[in-house]
């Protein structure tokens, strides 16, 4: 499985990681939270896909409800949430924890814009026994280091935006 961790360090991008016991629930990641003493901002990665099987990560909040038409203006692409037998086909992650990062540049990465605004976000980097966090000013250096193709998900507009 790619090691995130070793990525962001070997770009001296800061991270904070922490094993845990599995987190499968939203309910679960809070408690997990206040039991290691963390802290952030909690985000979801959406799994996604087009009609022609090509895949985006759409990294959000964890309790934002996902406005498909805007992802469409967004891509120009009408996309749907991956079944979940296929995504760990795929990344080789389970649902509630796959990773907004350490795709094939292939996959395309659809940042939220207000996540840019946060100090520090948290997600599940892969495994459901570990949380990472990072400053979300990070956002774009982590773009760039991986070089996917990526997408703002804008605050107000319908305009596209890349890193």
């Amino acid at each position: 499985m790619f090691n995130l961790a070793l990525s962001l360090k070997e770009a001296d991008i800061y991270y904070e990681l922490y094993q845990h016991r599995k987190i499968f629930s939203n309910e679960d990641a809070l408690v997990v939270k206040a039991e290691q003493g963390f802290s952030g901002t909690e985000t979801k990665s959406l799994f996604l896909k087009n009609k022609k099987q090509h895949y985006f990560i759409f990294l959000t909040f964890m309790t934002k409800q996902t406005d498909f038409k805007k992802l469409q203006r967004l891509t120009g692409q009408r996309l749907k949430i991956v079944d979940s037998v296929e995504m760990e086909q795929l990344t080789g992650q389970k649902p509630g924890a796959v990773s907004p990062f350490g795709y094939d540049p292939s996959v395309a990465i659809i940042i939220d814009e207000e996540l840019l605004d946060q100090e520090k976000l948290v997600f599940a980097p892969g495994r459901p026994d570990q949380t990472m966090v990072i400053l979300g000013k990070d956002l774009p250096a982590i773009i760039n280091l991986f070089k996917n193709k990526s997408y703002i998900y804008p605050k107000e507009s319908n305009e596209c935006q890349k890193f």
